[in-house]
């Protein structure tokens, strides 16, 4: 289809207002500081970041702004998972796992080359607020649990880019997304999992594909 010569469905992005759906995978990582006052070298020698796939799906509505501008926003739940490794002396390793499910509303301005043929280029750049259910806020901890939790309430800066393809009844768009947390989101308590950290922010490696 996208090798014909005519434009298809060239009323398209004209929409005001447009409906789809979007499927999503990604790869969530852990960006921490060590808090070197805390930290116990006779015992602790590092922490480690470890990523895990995860996946996602959500509907969104897109409003057309101008010419070349766009702001799209969605609700999507994402099952997300990064561990902290905690490296021992007598080679004993400690694993904090900290699994997320998302709830996460976007707000995304997207910045549209010009349409050649049936193709088109546009970057991005947003904020997204989320919010996990299976937060460890309240779950008990101890020295001999290994648990760090984060606050369940958290939000995130955006930037990306993808490509739409046109075709005669919908419009497809694979797209790559970072999304960094802001803002130290370390809920601190006195045991060393927690206490030889200083702050930590999830991370996520995003890739979608979205139908409109």
């Amino acid at each position: 289809m996208l090798a014909q010569a005519q434009e298809l469905n060239p009323l398209y992005d004209r929409k005001p207002i447009r409906f789809g759906f979007g499927i999503m995978g990604n790869t969530a990582k852990m960006k921490f500081a060590v808090d070197e006052n805390n930290l116990n070298y006779d015992s602790l020698k590092r922490i480690e970041s470890v990523s895990y796939p995860g996946f996602g799906l959500g509907g969104l509505v897109n409003f057309r702004l101008a010419e070349h501008w766009d702001l799209r926003t969605m609700l999507n739940i994402q099952f997300a998972r990064r561990d902290l490794n905690y490296h021992f002396k007598n080679d004993i390793v400690k694993t904090a796992q900290m699994e997320s499910t998302y709830m996460e509303i976007p707000f995304t301005f997207e910045y549209k080359s010009v349409r050649h043929k049936n193709v088109r280029l546009y970057v991005l750049g947003g904020l997204t607020y989320r919010f996990d259910f299976t937060s460890d806020v309240d779950t008990d901890r101890s020295n001999t649990k290994p648990i760090v939790a984060m606050y369940p309430h958290t939000f995130s800066y955006d930037v990306g880019f993808g490509l739409d393809l046109y075709y005669d009844f919908f419009k497809f768009s694979p797209e790559i997304k970072l999304s960094n947390g802001l803002g130290n989101q370390l809920v601190p308590d006195e045991y060393i999992y927690a206490s030889s950290l200083k702050r930590i922010s999830p991370k996520l490696i995003q890739v979608s594909f979205i139908f409109q």
